[in-house]
């Protein structure tokens, strides 16, 4: 299909781009949201395994590991002495009342839950997300409370995993969006730096597709857990060369 050649062309062509920008507005709006499904795949199903995998321990351990403990005006209680930690695979749960483990004692994990003193920690993916007990507001909940709604969210997985998977989709094209929007408008000064002059139009269509080549790099970084320093900087600067590499491309005004 042509939009696979666009795409394996956007990767290394700016004369390829370059030619692009008589291409309709549709058909570059669509390739944003082609680009973004395409990088999207690996790292969606890559979280919905870990998802799965640490519900699965999550629920493992509640049943075998885990002793009676309350939940109660932001703070997890129990009579443990020392924090449970356990690790199957690439997947670890850990549970601390004691308040001994801190988030950053968590950074060396790549697929941890984790029900602290004071807030749940989860790290799927390389992704932290924190829910402090006190956002919950004035609830009681306890061992056999958890337990029950585990085994119910367990159950939703095929439901819920697709449905979040769709949730990061559209947010992520909605920033791929604006971001080749704001590439456009750095287009606006590189046209400049070249001497050609092209529509705002014409700019953001090349935008679309310049952005192939840092889109896929790191997606390919998140997929192996690997952290970029200055990613922003980066994916800005490659970005923004490849979109000047392409105006360069097209002709110079006449006259």
């Amino acid at each position: 299909m042509r939009i696979f050649n666009h795409f394996f062309k956007s990767l290394y062509s700016p004369p390829m781009i370059a030619r692009l920008r008589f291409q309709g507005i549709g058909k570059a709006i669509g390739y944003v949201f082609f680009l973004i499904l395409l990088t999207s795949i690996p790292v969606g199903i890559a979280f919905s395994l870990a998802f799965k995998s640490g519900i699965e321990e999550f629920k493992q351990s509640m049943t075998s590991e885990i002793p009676d403990f309350s939940l109660q005006n932001g703070k997890l209680t129990s009579d443990l002495k020392k924090p449970v930690v356990h690790t199957d695979s690439s997947e670890t749960f850990i549970f601390d009342t004691t308040g001994s483990i801190k988030e950053d004692d968590l950074s060396d994990y790549t697929n941890v839950i984790a029900l602290l003193h004071n807030e749940a920690i989860v790290i799927s993916g390389g992704e932290t997300q924190k829910v402090p007990y006190n956002t919950l507001g004035d609830v009681k909940l306890t061992k056999k409370d958890i337990s029950s709604w585990t085994n119910t969210l367990f159950d939703l997985l095929p439901v819920l995993i697709p449905l979040l998977f769709l949730f990061i989709y559209v947010f992520t094209v909605a920033l791929k969006f604006i971001g080749v929007t704001v590439l456009a408008v750095i287009g606006l000064v590189l046209q400049n730096i070249s001497h050609r002059k092209l529509s705002y139009r014409q700019l953001w269509i090349m935008s679309a597709y310049a952005v192939t080549l840092p889109t896929v790099f790191f997606a390919i970084m998140k997929l192996l857990h690997t952290d970029v320093p200055f990613s922003f900087l980066i994916y800005w600067a490659v970005a923004s060369v490849f979109l000047h590499l392409s105006i360069k491309e097209t002709p110079q005004p006449k006259g």
